[in-house]
């Protein structure tokens, strides 16, 4: 393709957008509502499956035994533990070492001083991490059934609730993608068509002088795709520093959150936000101007 080629198209293509202000302004506004409102449900699933990693990483189930046990059934139960499935790592914890952890975290040296390796209240455990915890459920119910658990500690109330959390945004946000994709597509359509109806007899004389139809499509398609391209950059930049303004008053606000989970960084997000977001615009484009053109390519 020639340079004269290119700089035509591109200069039909700015000249069409200037040409269309209003509807070009109303199709960059579309899309950049459409790409914001990905951006938060992009931003929120993110940080909601970041914390359940994190989740994973730091809390695990707790089971106790019956007390009384001898080693080879401790072993026996060290082993089923071991079969069930999403099961990452389990960790024996004897009487000793549970009174010992106990008297480091609390430093409560003197009030448990009267507990000791023939006094101690505290019974055998193992502490179990899964690979995923959205079947914690699953895995205490087949824990239950193992003869010699005594008791179960788990966090499966907070667990569930940030599974079905992850699992709405996912299910909302793919459906918000949809209807506000069609919308922009629609109005791109529109501001692209407006751009064809007043070139409709030049169009007309160039296929009939024999210009093929892409020569003919390329600015509209350009186009699209400006419009597409600066209604995502504009959210794009209006986002990245609201979140990490967001995320610091959420700091400063709720300290002791940082104790539990943490935020993912701006940068970690937008980064992959940013390509994906000028491509979807600029796909929004492309399509919209594709199907502005179709009729009066037909001459």
């Amino acid at each position: 393709m020639k340079f004269r080629s290119i700089k035509y198209f591109f200069s039909e293509a700015f000249t069409g957008v200037i040409r269309n202000r209003l509807m070009s302004i109303a199709s960059i506004g579309t899309v950049a509502a459409c790409i914001f409102i990905i951006a938060i449900s992009y931003c929120a699933l993110t940080n909601v499956n970041y914390m359940l990693q994190q989740i994973e990483e730091s809390i695990g189930i707790a089971i106790f035994l019956d007390d009384g046990l001898n080693s080879e059934k401790i072993l026996e139960i060290n082993d089923e533990l071991t079969d069930i499935d999403h099961v990452e790592s389990v960790s024996y914890i004897s009487p000793d070492d549970a009174l010992k952890d106990l008297k480091e975290s609390w430093d409560a040296e003197e009030i448990l001083a009267g507990f000791d390796e023939t006094n101690n209240p505290l019974s055998s455990s193992f502490e179990i991490l899964l690979d995923d915890i959205s079947y914690q459920s699953e895995v205490v119910s087949k824990i239950e059934q193992i003869d010699g658990v005594r008791n179960i500690r788990s966090s499966d109330t907070e667990t569930q609730f940030l599974v079905r959390i992850s699992n709405f945004l996912s299910i909302f946000g793919i459906a918000l993608i949809v209807v506000l994709a069609a919308i922009s597509v629609v109005i791109i359509t529109n501001t692209i068509k407006l751009s064809v109806f007043t070139r409709r007899t030049e169009i007309s004389i160039m296929k009939y002088v024999g210009a093929t139809d892409w020569f003919i499509r390329w600015p509209f398609v350009i186009e699209g795709i400006i419009i597409g391209i600066v209604g995502a950059a504009i959210p794009i930049i209006i986002a990245w520093p609201l979140y990490n303004k967001l995320v610091d008053v959420i700091y400063q606000h709720i300290p002791m959150l940082t104790t539990i989970v943490s935020f993912k960084f701006g940068i970690d997000i937008f980064s992959v936000l940013l390509p994906v977001s000028l491509l979807f615009g600029a796909l929004l484009g492309v399509v919209g101007s594709t199907i502005s053109l179709r009729k009066h390519l037909n001459v």
